[in-house]
């Protein structure tokens, strides 16, 4: 059973209950009246609900599916103990998936002070709560019940060739394992027709040895499982048959397999290590970090694990796909009990499983996992942040700030590259580390704020806020922070790269791990650090930049220091698009040549730090309507918003982490939508929006007068604030009332 009362949880009287205390007022006093009780004395009284959740045979449950609707019982009463019930009165019922019968209108408590509701599952399964309340003229409570929303007619078993086996776990190898060997299991969901469920379904996975701790699965259950999955099974010191049950948690629905482990009195074969435990595609391996190959190594023992030397052991791979092979289909165990054998990759991306076989015995065992993969890393599985904000504070004026950079890097397959992959940095401005070396297809360089910080050639063009051929679309002022890019050479803005050696990303469209003819990639030419952000190299190509705000000079300009990564060492920059063909190692042999290359490419990523010219920061205030507040004038509408607009020397944003404060004097009242500063590299002034407000202290004044103060507060270093005088106008005079710049 599972029973809620409003607001406290108990076991005691309905297994879980939520009890709820309401306050309400009474006229008659001692019980009298609608017939609450009062509390100490006073008019306070108390309404409890009880929530039960029955199936169609009265049974407790707290599931529902589209073939299983449940009964909710709504007790109400005025005391704990359920002897003062509540009868007559209106209880209603809210769900958020599941559908509540009567859903309109509510349902009447009964004589028992019993209110029902029919609970139907609808199209969407997941976890759902139940609302329940009722109001009296004496007051409301309020109550909840969880409960899982759940789809009829998923069944469990698993595929063999194809071909759904409802209540069958398929369990590989189907031999005698040894005490410590290891085998799979494989459970899948299927809907009434026999195909693979869309939804992800909670499966747990018991049997006596697992619940004794002698055996184990990884992973563990539960599990979630989607269509199908595969789980590896391992004893641990159990023996003889263990009945292995699946069970989908929402429907109650089983299957069955059996596992057989040889008695621990037997000799025993186990998997030791794969080294290493990932290798790349044949043909495309070099150095320590892109083996083709992979030692596989069991370890056999007696009863009580000791090794056992002398001993016949037969391997076999679980698939041969792509020409993967062995180097040994068999081995004697040495004096330590070992024994070992070549995995050799083959043209295909998988995974292989070896199986070792104790000869003249049905004693057998399964290895981990071995992965064959490209190893490189390929164009769209490259990552680079930042630690720390974009916005380095004090980095155009302090040496010595950091920010550290990190980059990630896998594969086609999104298998993380080998350890000792090597990432190779540059930067515009600042210095960085050169390179790293990846672990766990991750690593970390150090950027360091310093010189240069100017462009070599065309310093002396660099955009400032207060340039003679300013123009802002966002207001009018003639200078000031702009929250449109400026465009042209940006100040302070240094671009990061990475690139590695790797290979480009395709759509493998009929999922044979290679590169066929006709399928969709991207082709990538030479990798360059892009200095104007216009995504071309602009010395070989000529400017891609928007226009307006940036001229094709200005951006042409902007661009004229970019250097690139000369793969080739050709001496010049290549776009590789005559002709565009795929470059990597999933390249065919038959499509060498022809409609793609092995020959690897520069694959990159670039990032923005932004040196932050502060102190010297400025502040523009101007209506929606683009018109701005300066010292020439005064906006004539009373009232707000006004968009608030701050930024350094060079149009860059404060510090992520920056705070953005006013203050208000006399009659005007001031606040501001966004108080604080995101993290983002994106060009152009912070922007916020200030909300001015008020009346004249005097009612017989037209207008009221005050000051407006706007401060940022940097992230570190000294605030900075401008003033503005302010007016406030009545209602008989709305359009009178702004602001103008104060002293």
């Amino acid at each position: 059973m599972i029973t809620r009362f409003a607001k406290l949880t108990s076991r005691l009287a309905f297994l879980s209950a939520f009890l709820f205390t309401l306050a309400a007022c009474g006229g008659g006093g001692g019980g009298g009246g609608g017939g609450f009780i009062p509390d100490d004395g006073s008019d306070s009284v108390t309404f409890f609900l009880a929530l039960e959740l029955v199936d169609a045979d009265g049974n407790p449950t707290n599931t529902i599916t589209t073939t299983r609707p449940a009964t909710l019982n709504v007790t109400v009463s005025r005391d704990r103990n359920q002897n003062n019930l509540v009868t007559g009165e209106i209880v209603n019922a809210t769900a958020n998936l599941a559908g509540v019968t009567p859903d309109s209108g509510g349902a009447l408590t009964n004589e028992e002070g019993v209110a029902t509701f029919l609970l139907e599952a609808g199209g969407s399964n997941g976890a759902d709560t139940v609302t329940v309340s009722i109001t009296t003229s004496e007051g409301s409570a309020e109550a909840t019940l969880n409960f899982q929303v759940g789809l009829a007619g998923l069944r469990l078993g698993s595929f063999v060739d194809g071909t759904f086996i409802e209540g069958q776990l398929l369990i590989e190898p189907d031999e005698q394992l040894s005490p410590t060997g290891s085998g799979t299991i494989t459970v899948a969901v299927a809907d009434e027709e026999g195909n693979r469920a869309e939804t992800a379904e909670q499966v747990t996975i018991s049997s006596e040895c697992l619940i004794s701790g002698r055996a184990t699965l990884d992973p563990e259950s539960p599990l979630s499982v989607t269509g199908q999955t595969t789980v590896t099974y391992t004893a641990t010191g159990c023996e003889g048959e263990d009945r292995v049950t699946a069970r989908l948690q929402d429907s109650g629905n089983e299957a069955i397999g059996t596992v057989s482990i040889a008695p621990l009195t037997a000799n025993a074969i186990s998997f030791d290590s794969a080294v290493p435990d990932l290798i790349v595609l044949r043909g495309t391996g070099g150095g320590t970090g892109r083996q083709e190959s992979s030692t596989v190594t069991f370890n056999v023992v007696d009863s009580d694990n000791n090794p056992v030397s002398g001993i016949d052991v037969s391997f076999e791979l679980s698939t041969e796909v792509g020409g993967l092979s062995l180097g040994n289909t068999s081995d004697v165990s040495n004096s330590q009990g070992q024994v070992s054998t070549t995995v050799f990759s083959g043209t295909v991306a998988t995974a292989v499983r070896v199986f070792a076989r104790l000869v003249g015995s049905e004693l057998s065992t399964t290895s981990d996992v071995l992965v064959v993969s490209s190893g490189l890393p390929d164009q769209n599985s490259i990552s680079l942040s930042v630690e720390g904000g974009f916005v380095v504070e004090n980095g155009f004026t302090v040496d010595g700030t950091t920010r550290q950079i990190n980059v990630r890097m896998a594969d086609k397959f999104n298998n993380p590259v080998p350890d000792g992959t090597s990432a190779v940095f540059t930067t515009e401005y600042g210095a960085i580390q050169g390179s790293c070396v990846l672990t766990n297809g991750a690593c970390s360089v150090t950027w360091t704020a310093q010189e240069p910080r100017f462009p070599t050639i065309n310093g002396d063009a660099i955009k400032t806020i207060f340039d003679n051929d300013y123009d802002c679309p966002s207001h009018s002022a003639n200078a000031g922070p702009c929250p449109d890019d400026l465009g042209g050479i940006r100040g302070g803005r240094s671009t990061v790269l990475v690139a590695a050696v790797g290979e480009e990303s395709f759509v493998d469209q009929n999922g044979n791990g290679q590169y066929d003819e006709g399928e969709p990639f991207v082709n990538l030419p030479e990798a360059f650090i892009d200095h104007n952000e216009d995504g071309v190299f602009t010395p070989a190509v000529g400017p891609n930049c928007p226009n307006p705000p940036t001229s094709t000079a200005d951006c042409e300009a902007a661009g004229f220091e970019e250097s690139f990564i000369d793969l080739n060492s050709n001496g010049m920059y290549d776009t590789n698009d005559d002709p565009a063909i795929y470059n990597g190692t999933q390249c065919p042999p038959e499509g060498e040549g022809v409609f793609c290359s092995r020959e690897l490419v520069s694959v990159r990523a670039q990032t923005v730090l932004i040196l932050s010219d502060s102190p010297r920061w400025d502040i523009v205030l101007a209506r929606l309507s683009g018109a701005a507040i300066n010292e020439n004038g005064t906006v004539s509408e009373s009232g707000g918003p006004y968009n608030v607009f701050i930024s350094d020397l060079y149009n860059n944003r404060p510090p992520a982490g920056s705070t953005i404060t006013v203050e208000s004097t006399g009659d005007c009242e001031a606040t501001i939508s966004t108080g604080s500063v995101a993290n983002t590299s994106a060009p152009g002034a912070f922007t916020t929006q200030l909300q001015i407000s008020g009346e004249p202290a005097d009612p017989n004044s037209p207008l009221g007068s005050g000051s407006v103060t706007v401060t940022l507060n940097p992230e570190s270093g000294a605030p900075y604030s401008e003033l503005y005088d302010c007016t406030v106008s009545n209602n008989s005079n709305p359009n009178l009332g702004g602001l103008t710049t104060g002293g």
